[in-house]
């Protein structure tokens, strides 16, 4: 059983305070606290921290010049509430009883009337008494190994009969949090108490950050230059003393805590996109390409984003397309966006995208090879070879002709005769031929189909020469004087003139 170290004593009529238990600590010598009685009033509740046996004579108590004024058991004890049943030793002598928590104690009369006699001034009871006394306390506890039983050590309780005056205890009446800025210089923070002349001391300050000063040291000053909300640490305590004197009553603590306010002063460091970069040519104007977001070690900061390339727009962190894409002009393009805080910090990053190309666009410019059909051929007769240019399809086009009673597609782009072609010599046919990338047709093209007794065809060119001046070869100069173009074909006469050139000019290059 270990000593006890504190007791609690209830007053039934504690001021305007009634049926109220107030906490005593023991380990210190002497305590300030009143305790009110009165002819109805006159049981003190003690409450231990552990089991033990009340003694009821030899209690003694004091006057305030500490002279012992009564020698008396009390008038009654009882336990309160749970109890056991344990072995107690005094000297040689040892027996069981019952041990209790809680007991209730009441005054003798006699001890009664010397306080009233006294004029209710203030009195202690003392709980210990002379080591060579037969029961040297007013609580005894339970014997250990029969063990001499422990006692409390020498504790006084002020007592006071009805109204006697009681002295106010010296309380911090400041609030004990206060906010500062992250790497402020200096935040003061004013100590107040209920006693003005209380006089201010810290008795803990292990950041180092806290000081003191101004009358009776009232004026807390927080210096935090190196502070970082960003760090881990987001608030700092000091304790802080208030004194009056050298009673319990007189002194009191209060924990103080400052908490850091976050200050805009870091820059954004990251911007990121969500989303494709990818983004399909014909894309509607508006839609959203991804949300933007940033780094930046503040809290609870502002960001603004811009971006320099205005076929983008940002609305509310997201970043929209602001045109119609068209792969056949562009394949890829970028932006680069800003991000601006709250404290006008910025911070640049370029993104990068590439346009996919559709098929949005329809096969053009249907050539045929050969336009003349010789008389009376038999069915299947290649008139033709069909092509067209699509410049956003990879794969081979397919051609159809309106006139499937003559014609046919073979081979996907050639033009054959589905039957015999019995029309009259130098009379002509007239076709619409159609080509298709799979997803889009294009504007059907006429051709007329003359119909000859012999095949006429344009001759083979075999090679063309390039000649200027003395040069002949494929590198010309554009000043270097006139150049003469020839080619050699193959069996047939045809006639070339500066009439069959397209792309005439006089620029370096000429088709």
């Amino acid at each position: 059983m270990n000593m006890f170290n504190r007791f609690i004593i209830t007053s039934f009529c504690l001021l305007t305070l009634s049926a109220q238990t107030l906490a005593l600590d023991f380990t210190q010598v002497t305590k300030n606290t009143t305790y009110i009685l009165s002819d109805t009033q006159k049981t003190i509740r003690v409450t231990l921290d552990d089991y033990a046996l009340a003694v009821d004579r030899d209690n003694r108590f004091f006057d305030e010049n500490n002279n012992q004024i009564a020698l008396h058991g009390f008038d009654s004890r009882s336990g309160v509430g749970t109890s056991i049943t344990t072995h107690l030793k005094l000297g040689s002598i040892g027996y069981t009883t019952l041990f209790y928590k809680t007991w209730d104690l009441t005054l003798e009369p006699a001890t009664i009337a010397i306080i009233k006699d006294q004029g209710g001034k203030r009195f202690t009871m003392q709980t210990y008494y002379e080591s060579d006394q037969p029961i040297p306390s007013a609580f005894i506890g339970t014997s250990i190994n029969d063990t001499e039983s422990p006692s409390m050590p020498q504790r006084t309780i002020n007592l006071c009969w009805e109204s006697c005056p009681v002295p106010a205890t010296l309380t911090i009446t400041s609030t004990n949090t206060f906010p500062a800025n992250e790497k402020a210089a200096s935040t003061i923070h004013i100590l107040v108490a209920n006693d003005t002349t209380a006089t201010f001391s810290i008795t803990e300050n292990t950041s180092g950050f806290f000081s003191l000063s101004g009358t009776n040291n009232n004026t807390l000053t927080f210096n935090g230059t190196t502070t970082n909300y960003e760090s881990a640490t987001k608030s700092y305590t000091v304790k802080i003393k208030a004194t009056t004197g050298d009673g319990d009553d007189k002194n009191t603590e209060q924990t103080i805590t400052v908490n850091l306010v976050d200050f805009n002063d870091e820059t954004p460091t990251a911007i990121t996109l969500t989303g494709d970069r990818t983004i399909a040519e014909n894309t509607s104007t508006g839609a959203e390409l991804g949300t933007l977001s940033t780094t930046d070690a503040d809290a609870n900061d502002t960001f603004t984003y811009t971006s320099s390339n205005t076929k983008f727009t940002i609305d509310n962190n997201k970043l929209k397309l602001n045109t119609t894409l068209d792969y056949e002009n562009a394949t890829s393009l970028n932006t680069t966006i800003t991000v601006t805080d709250g404290n006008g910090h910025s911070f640049n990053k370029i993104f990068n995208f590439t346009v996919s190309d559709i098929d949005d666009t329809a096969p053009t410019n249907i050539l045929l090879s050969n336009v003349n059909l010789i008389k009376d051929q038999p069915a299947n007769t290649l008139v033709g070879t069909l092509s067209a240019s699509d410049v956003d399809t990879n794969t081979p086009l397919t051609f159809t002709v309106n006139d499937t009673t003559n014609f046919k597609i073979v081979n996907g782009n050639e033009l054959r005769t589905n039957k015999s072609i019995t029309t009259a010599l130098g009379n002509t046919i007239n076709i619409n031929i159609t080509a298709k990338d799979g997803t889009h047709d294009s504007i059907p093209q006429p051709f007329t189909i003359t119909i000859t007794a012999t095949y006429i065809a344009a001759p083979v060119i075999a090679q063309f020469s390039v000649t200027q001046g003395e040069n002949k070869g494929p590198l010309i100069s554009k000043d270097g004087g006139e150049v003469t173009v020839s080619a050699s074909a193959g069996t047939g006469t045809y006639t070339w003139s500066s009439a069959d050139f397209s792309n005439t000019s006089t620029s370096k290059t000429f088709v």
